[in-house]
């Protein structure tokens, strides 16, 4: 579900960043880097971060990638202009991006055509997809695309991510409000307060969980993007009945 923009006193839009190929295989990820922007994005109040997702991509031998062919995507709510977006991102992925990496920057906003870009971005998950086509369906989807690499490879993974986030239908959340701070036993209801995780679902029931249900969070939460929400998928444990175990463990950091 692509959310818009709302009138209040002052516009606030939501704008979806695709990040993609800021990394080396010595350096940082992608990961932290979107990490630290949702962050930055808030300690100067310049909007409000909706979380940073993953996306997984084709992994063939002919695309470079520095370890698995994901990208990431954050969304935020901000009342600052398209223009103002751009620069902001622009400029903190300049100081934040590794050298010699091959960083591309997407921004889209409710003016894009969202399921032009969506298309693109499922076509990245089926086939290898050139840099031609990634300036076809950006110009063609009407959104802002920087390439602060050589290669200007990033911008296609970039691409990618941006339009399955606004898709709402694809993605794990790497980070979220109140995400980092449930580990561990913890109640479905205590879940649901305490983050920005919409629904805790019984998988096989397609039911939520009731609040005094108990979840075994382990070392972190990695609730997927269902109908542009967050939502964490659970089963019922087989060694102890009273306890549901998230489905989705595997998610890199």
């Amino acid at each position: 579900m692509w959310i818009g923009y709302t009138v209040t006193s002052a516009v606030t839009e939501t704008f979806v960043i695709g990040l993609d190929d800021t990394d080396t295989p010595d350096g940082g990820g992608t990961g932290p880097l979107a990490r630290a922007l949702a962050a930055a994005v808030e300690a100067e109040s310049f909007g409000t971060s909706l979380g940073v997702t993953r996306h997984r991509l084709l992994d063939s031998p002919k695309i470079d990638k520095t370890t698995r062919n994901t990208a990431l995507a954050v969304a935020i709510a901000t009342e600052r202009s398209l223009d103002d977006v751009e620069d902001y991102v622009v400029a903190f992925v300049r100081k934040a991006v590794e050298r010699g990496s091959d960083a591309g920057v997407v921004v889209l906003s409710r003016h894009s055509d969202m399921p032009h870009v969506l298309a693109f971005g499922r076509r990245c998950q089926q086939e290898v997809m050139t840099l031609a086509d990634q300036e076809t369906f950006a110009t063609e989807g009407n959104v802002r695309s920087r390439s602060l690499g050589n290669k200007r490879a990033g911008t296609i993974g970039a691409l990618a991510a941006a339009g399955l986030r606004a898709g709402g239908k694809d993605g794990h959340y790497i980070d979220l409000a109140g995400l980092a701070d449930v580990k561990g036993r913890t109640l479905a209801g205590q879940i649901r307060t305490n983050t920005a995780i919409e629904k805790v679902l019984d998988e096989a029931l397609d039911e939520e969980l009731d609040r005094d249900d108990a979840v075994d969070c382990g070392e972190g939460l990695w609730p997927r993007v269902v109908l542009g929400e967050p939502v964490l998928l659970t089963r019922r444990s087989e060694e102890d009945r009273k306890l549901w175990i998230p489905i989705d463990h595997d998610i890199d950091p």
